[in-house]
């Protein structure tokens, strides 16, 4: 058990669209230590504050974005009575929908934000420090994001879900400038975790009929079963279990429509033991019964 709270997104954020944003100031930064299941981007729009990320102290100031990925513990500090206004953005990968599924194939922001900070504490990527024309860009992004946000005309959860996918492109573009200057090493670091990650996908993609957990899949993965899930979330768009089912009903399907094996045997074979939650599952995945399907393929 960890000696901070970990928030809950569902109870920060709506279920229906987890995202939100918020103006920052000496009078209302969070000052305790905490961690939550969700990304959250910073932004310094102007002055200096101190982060606490692992244990660590990191000096901001104006034109510094940093990530918090999911389940990091980190604080703010004010500096020496220094004022400042920083832009915080809280949001779920699937807050953006499809969309999302485009941006991690990015490989750049994926690396910035799910991956590097699983390679050890002290490597933590505290910030990035955006050049003044980059920094204009994003303070503009900010602001209509922020007016959207306040004032929630009609369309205001697209208008959101396009900014905040052109926010999230730059930096993971800058993030792509700054990994260049990092050692080979440093570099086969990050890749090795990402592959153990794909790896891990491609395992439940051939592994499926077998009595799968999440703890067995996420130590392939190299990462904790919260965290793989989250990382499912947001480069499949589906929870561990969501994704499991999934591959399951679509090799069910196969069956069904090209094998003359009964449904018991067919929900064996992709790894139900109950035939009753198989076909529970299917007609939540297909819309119809597994006998349905069948008689719809013939």
């Amino acid at each position: 058990m960890s000696d901070y709270p970990i928030y809950v997104y569902k109870g920060l954020l709506d279920e229906q669209f987890p995202f939100k944003i918020e103006v920052r100031t000496p009078l209302n930064m969070n000052r305790f230590q905490h961690a939550h299941e969700h990304l959250q981007l910073c932004y310094m729009m102007s002055g200096s504050c101190l982060h606490w990320a692992a244990g660590q102290q990191y000096v901001l100031t104006k034109g510094d974005l940093f990530s918090i990925p999911p389940f990091q513990e980190h604080r703010l500090e004010p500096r020496d009575s220094m004022d400042f206004v920083m832009i915080q953005v809280d949001f779920m990968p699937h807050a953006i929908n499809e969309s999302f599924q485009d941006l991690a194939h990015m490989q750049t922001f994926v690396d910035f934000a799910y991956i590097r900070p699983l390679i050890s504490e002290a490597d933590l990527l505290p910030k990035m420090s955006f050049p003044a024309p980059t920094q204009s860009v994003v303070e503009n992004l900010l602001n209509v994001i922020l007016s959207e946000w306040e004032e929630q005309e009609e369309g205001y959860r697209l208008a959101i879900k396009a900014e905040l996918l052109k926010l999230l492109v730059i930096t993971g573009r800058q993030y792509k400038r700054y990994s260049q200057t990092q050692s080979q090493h440093e570099r086969n670091r990050v890749a090795h975790h990402r592959e153990a990650f794909y790896e891990a996908i491609s395992y439940m993609e051939t592994h499926y009929n077998e009595d799968l957990h999440l703890e067995e899949v996420s130590a392939k993965a190299l990462m904790a079963p919260s965290y793989f899930s989250n990382m499912l979330k947001l480069v499949r768009g589906k929870s561990y279990i969501e994704l499991l089912s999934a591959i399951r009903i679509q090799a069910s399907m196969e069956l069904l429509g090209g094998t003359d094996l009964n449904v018991t045997e067919i929900a064996t074979r992709v790894g139900y033991n109950h035939i009753s939650h198989f076909n529970r599952t299917f007609k939540k995945h297909a819309g119809v019964t597994p006998g349905d399907y069948r008689r719809h393929q013939t």
